[in-house]
């Protein structure tokens, strides 16, 4: 089977591209303009269970476009994104593993779109971002989660999976409003357009609906950061969600609305460091009662450090369970062990493995699935 074609070529530019910039980054600290970029590459494989046995690759080019008021002479606190990316390549679940979890967080298929288009604004203890962003970026994230590949472990299935969520590959606008109460507690609540319209009648996500009654997602967050002590957690996140669905857009014809809340915990078990070695381990919870996918549970450990004195790697093992209910048949469980080599400043590489229990993204009943994934990575 053919795996690199030409997207390889667009790996090697980007790789090219980047190594030629790294050395001019220390010539102007603190640009009013920066560009920056990152590249990750997938060569995924099923080696049983799943719809299908088989290989392919797939990538997600992205670049930024940062503009700093402060720093350009102008005013304090003001900053403008504009975020371009392109997605590549095959798409292993919805082809060969058959689960709705999703293995690699950057499968979305052959798109060039943008991302986001935003300007964020700080006052004093209140930050406010307004126009085409990620949920993701400020909601139910998880710091030590984002080691892993499959995409549960980055944002719930029960968001994902339930909702029409401006997540990747397709964000809509919004806003969303930050209030750092104090040291340790801050709150959030962002107002998104609800229901994105789908690349197939928007391919480049230029296409806004700027009718916020027609489909409206609301989303709050309260973080609570510890003290740092040894055993206690870095920071717990507990949030909800209600959707308000639009006419062309519902999760069944009884739904008119739907919600959920969720809960999101990042542990450091060993003390800080210089090079952040040691334990750490995370956990996520969310609920979505009126739904199939009624429940979401995560927990994984990471080890930064096993191999390096200077934290170069991290290994990583982590389970994500989608709760189904009883009449929308099994629990998907996937299990995953992986392992980040930071090569220099500019390039990593991961290889991972997952074990896939019930794979439910489709019809059929599929057989466990036994997945490996190797990842480049590259941001310049």
């Amino acid at each position: 089977m053919k795996i690199f074609n030409n997207i390889g070529m667009m790996a090697m530019a980007l790789l090219i591209s980047g190594y030629a910039m790294a050395g001019s980054d220390e010539e102007n600290k603190n640009p009013a303009l920066s560009f920056y970029g990152a590249y990750k590459g997938d060569a995924v494989s099923n080696f049983n269970g799943g719809i299908k046995t088989g290989s392919t690759y797939l990538g997600l080019a992205d670049l930024f476009l940062e503009f700093n008021t402060e720093n350009a002479g102008l005013w304090k606190g003001g900053t403008f994104m504009v975020h371009g990316a392109n997605t590549h390549g095959g798409e292993p679940s919805a082809n060969l593993i058959g689960d709705f979890q999703v293995a690699s967080n950057i499968e979305a298929g052959n798109h060039t779109f943008l991302y986001e288009l935003w300007y964020s604004q700080t006052f004093g203890n209140f930050h406010a971002t307004i126009g085409l962003q990620d949920l993701n970026v400020e909601f139910a994230n998880s710091e030590f989660g984002g080691l892993f590949l499959n995409s549960s472990f980055g944002i719930h299935s029960i968001i994902a999976d339930n909702i029409a969520a401006p997540i990747f590959p397709l964000t809509s606008h919004g806003i969303t409003l930050c209030w750092e109460v104090s040291s340790r507690l801050n709150l959030k609540t962002a107002v998104y357009k609800g229901s994105p319209i789908d690349f197939e009648d928007n391919p480049n996500n230029l296409k806004w609906n700027l009718n916020y009654s027609d489909g409206l997602l609301w989303v709050g967050e309260a973080n609570l950061h510890c003290s740092q002590q040894e055993d206690c957690a870095e920071i717990i996140k507990a949030g909800f969600f209600y959707h308000q669905h639009s006419e062309d857009w519902t999760v069944s014809d009884e739904l008119e609305s739907d919600y959920g809340f969720y809960l999101v915990g990042d542990h450091r078990i060993s003390p800080a460091n210089d090079y952040d070695k040691g334990l750490s381990i995370f956990y996520q919870l969310g609920v979505s009662p009126r739904n199939d996918n009624v429940a979401y549970v995560g927990t994984g450990i990471h080890y930064t450090g096993l191999f390096s004195d200077k934290g170069k790697d991290t290994f990583g093992l982590a389970m994500a369970r989608g709760v189904m209910t009883e009449e929308a048949g099994q629990d998907e469980t996937t299990f995953e062990l992986t392992y980040k080599l930071q090569i220099n400043k500019y390039l990593y590489l991961q290889p991972d493995i997952q074990y896939i229990i019930h794979p439910g993204g489709t019809d059929m009943m599929l057989d466990n699935a036994l997945v490996a994934l190797f990842r480049l990575g590259l941001e310049f």
